[in-house]
């Protein structure tokens, strides 16, 4: 029995040597790039993809399952762009620990990845297909395991080594667009609970948010697969870059950070952050924030903080600006709550220096309202040009779990002297509030004697922010805000138009959205005066639109709409001015002292342009005028003509500068204007004096600031005594006198010899009058409007000569 047992021995053991060969022969002798072909067709039948394998595939399964691929490339689905790519990558998976469902990895290489992560509006995903199908919706099934479902998977990885890896991330719904490079990522051992250094260097390349930069450093993660938690320790982190709101940064991180996926808790010990950075006019460099100790755990309604300390240092512009903040405890648990007071400083240097020093009470209240009450800071400026003296006090509010502050029982008293402003005393009584999705405010007050009220809210979380705000004041003087060089009558050339190069850059009106209503019983801005001004304005998508702008300015009623767009650098107005003084008019809007008068006023013009050359060559569109008891000033038109019988001998035309002392007077003006490429074309003046008719037509080149006119007067009527006879000579002719050059030094040409052949059919006519026995005109505009439906003279002398020829 013995032998028969040795030998199925034997046998067995000879059948286990067979196999075992067989094994070996079968691994040593298994290629696996035999299979490409079979895997290629698999993506394309079962996922609509295109793989391709360019390198060879290298296989070993004992004692671990090793694979290293290279050249690999998968297209999206459905199409041939390419969604990832793979230069070089190795995988090692030791084979039984998979047998207690433990996964030990060996090792993770890859480097030259590419990879293409989409996420469209309607939550798709580029990768849906690869996860497979998804399953069917079911109850669960009342016999599984609930542990089972929920175990967590075990892994050990030996190292991460990545190199080279780049992906290119674009979610719709989350509003993410950029590039993510991974330049190298190395790591120690990854398992759940043990401690692994790692090292790292990264590129950030984002569109939205605006996020571009460096992140390097070496940290110590400890991973808890169970929890979903991870712990920071040795973090050394430097961000070098721009984002939202800020750019030139540059930050380091130092400390320990955890994070309980569980609870949602964070726990931060020795944090120290240093900081550089510029945001519009403000740098700051060498700025630090410290903090001894930092809690947060929502499931306790626990918040933390030890020896807060925050240093800012770094300039507005040229001037020196620096902010200390101390909070040495706050701890609070619950309906507990321990802390002590805050405290700190503000100092804002240069020939306008501010001072400020600030405290608040110890904290009360619960986690869910912190309260800071009795804040208060004293503001103060005693330079040689400003002298400053203000205190603000409010009650400061924390609610940490949706991470909003307020500021209730807000009060400012404030009284500010300067040199070149009037006094100026400010007190305001309000509220606000804010948080990461939206901010409210409510204040009212008084500048001096001025009161105004103003509320409004902001939609932090839109994208771009949204603002929707009112506006009232009684009276509100922007000149007393301003330098004294800056304010209207300061300086001879305070109307001077603004150069031709000088850029108009609208881009700021795409930083946000707003719906903004003001009305002030005055207003005062430079040269500008106007009561009763109403504005409503609303700003979408870089579009302003402007649909109601009146006001009583330049002592009649202005009526207007305008819009300007920052996608097309475009501004358009309408506006009616009615019963106005158009040379006070004109002063304000374009530094001209050319016309006088009260009437109407009326355009309708849109441009576009970068600059403001570009915009006044660009003009189009229309405007008119009717003006009453004014005048053209520069020339004198009347005085001029007084001197034709020298003129008309000499048969000379007269030219002459513009003289600001001289004008024409007028009962009535009208004339309208037709513009296109920034020139406005003129061919109905009519203009009514008690001498004079002008009629004309030409050009008004705005780009250029020229004029190229010709305005026809006639002589309707004289006056008796001194040059009575001069104009009585031109009486019914037509004298032209031409507008040249540019709008600083208009030229005034009487054109005399196109007029002579003219004054000698007047003189010639008025003899023929004497001897026929016919009475000269009466003259004057009455006796010429009374008379339109008469015989006119020249009618009357051909009627009496054809009357004494044929007799």
């Amino acid at each position: 029995m013995s032998a028969w047992i040795k030998r199925i021995g034997i046998a067995l053991a000879v059948l286990l040597l067979v196999a075992i060969a067989a094994a070996v022969y079968l691994v040593s002798t298994f290629d696996p790039n035999r299979y490409k072909g079979m895997a290629v067709d698999w993506m394309k039948a079962n996922r609509n993809r295109t793989l391709v394998i360019d390198g060879p595939i290298e296989l070993s399964v004992f004692p671990r399952v090793a694979v290293k691929l290279s050249r690999l490339s998968l297209s999206e689905a459905g199409r041939s762009e390419q969604f990832a790519a793979i230069d070089s990558a190795a995988l090692a998976v030791d084979v039984m620990p998979l047998l207690s469902g433990r996964v030990v990895v060996g090792r993770v290489e890859a480097s030259g990845v590419r990879a293409q992560l989409l996420r469209d509006a309607q939550g798709r995903r580029n990768t849906d297909d690869l996860a497979g199908p998804a399953a069917p919706a079911s109850a669960p099934s009342k016999t599984e395991p609930k542990s089972a479902a929920g175990k967590p998977l075990d892994f050990d990885i030996d190292r991460v080594t990545l190199k080279d890896v780049r992906a290119r991330v674009k979610d719709d719904q989350g509003g993410i667009d950029g590039e993510l490079v991974l330049d190298s990522l190395s790591t120690g051992r990854i398992a759940n609970g043990v401690e692994s250094a790692i090292e790292l260097a990264a590129k950030f390349d984002f569109r939205k948010p605006v996020l571009k930069g460096s992140l390097d450093g070496k940290t110590r993660l400890t991973p808890d697969l169970a929890t979903g938690s991870v712990r920071l320790a040795d973090m050394n982190l430097t961000f070098k870059g721009d984002v939202p709101g800020a750019s030139a940064v540059e930050t380091n991180v130092r400390g320990a950070l955890a994070y309980d996926g569980a609870k949602g808790s964070v726990d931060a010990k020795g944090l120290e952050l240093q900081l550089a950075a510029r945001a519009g006019a403000i740098q700051v460099a060498g700025s630090t924030l410290s903090i001894g100790a930092f809690g947060y755990d929502p499931t306790k309604q626990a918040l933390r903080v030890e020896q807060l300390k925050l240093r800012v240092k770094g300039s507005r512009g040229k001037d020196p600006l620096a902010l200390d903040l101390d909070w040495p405890q706050l701890d609070v648990e619950g309906q507990k709550l321990k802390g002590s007071p805050l405290e700190g400083k503000l100092d804002l240097g240069g020939e306008l220096p501010v001072n400020a020093t600030f405290k608040s009470g110890a904290p009360t209240g619960t986690f869910d309202a912190v309260a800071l009450p009795a804040f208060e800071a004293k503001l103060s400026s005693n330079s040689a040009a400003r002298k400053l003296d203000g205190t603000l006090r409010a009650n400061l509010g924390i609610k940490p779990a949706k991470s909003a502050i307020s500021l209730e029982a807000l009060a400012l008293q404030a009284n500010v002297e300067d040199k070149g402003l009037k006094p100026v005393a400010l007190s305001l009584k309000g509220s606000a509030s804010a948080s990461p999705q939206a901010a409210q405010w409510a204040v009212s007050g008084q500048v001096n004697t001025n009161n105004f009220a103003i509320d409004g809210n902001a939609n932090l979380s839109a994208s771009p922010l949204f603002v929707k705000a009112n506006a009232r004041f009684d009276a509100l003087d922007l000149n007393t805000l301003l330098p004294a060089g800056a304010s209207a009558g300061a300086t001879p050339d305070k109307n001077a138009p603004a150069p031709a190069d000088a850029p108009v850059d609208l881009s700021a009106l795409r930083a946000l959205n707003a719906n903004v209503s003001l009305r002030a019983g005055s207003f005062v801005f430079r040269q500008y005066r106007i009561a009763d001004a109403r504005i409503e304005a609303q700003l979408d998508n870089g579009m302003l639109k402007v649909p109601v702008l009146q006001a009583k300015a330049w002592g009649g009623a202005l009526d207007a709409n305008a819009l300007a767009d920052a996608r097309a650098n475009r501004i358009a107005v309408k506006a009616v001015a009615t019963g106005v003084n158009v040379n006070a008019l004109l002063k304000d809007v374009a530094g001209k002292d050319l016309l006088e008068g009260t009437g109407r006023v009326a355009m309708d013009v849109d441009t576009t342009g970068k600059s403001i050359g570009e915009l006044r060559s660009h003009l189009r569109g229309t405007a008119s005028l009717n003006l009453r008891d004014g005048a053209i000033k520069g020339i004198n038109l009347a005085k001029s003509m007084r001197q034709a019988k020298a003129a008309l001998s000499l048969k000379d035309d007269a030219s002459t500068k513009a003289v600001q002392t001289e004008k024409t007077d007028f009962s009535e003006l009208s004339a309208s204007f037709q513009i296109a490429d920034g020139v406005a074309r003129s061919s109905d003046l009519d203009l009514k004096s008690p001498y004079l008719r002008l009629g004309g037509d030409g050009a008004v080149d705005i780009g250029k600031g020229r004029i190229d006119y010709t305005a026809r007067a006639t002589v309707t009527g004289t006056a008796a005594g001194q040059g009575g006879a001069e104009l009585a000579a031109l009486k019914g002719v037509t004298v032209p006198v031409r507008l040249t050059g540019p709008f600083e030094a208009i030229e005034w040409k009487i054109q005399w010899s196109a007029v002579a052949a003219g004054a000698v059919q007047n003189k010639l006519e008025d003899k023929l009058r004497d001897k026929l026995g016919l009475k000269a005109p009466a003259g004057g505009a009455s006796a010429a409007a009374g008379a339109a439906s008469a015989p006119t003279p020249k009618q009357q002398l051909k009627e009496k000569l054809l009357k004494g020829l044929f007799k």
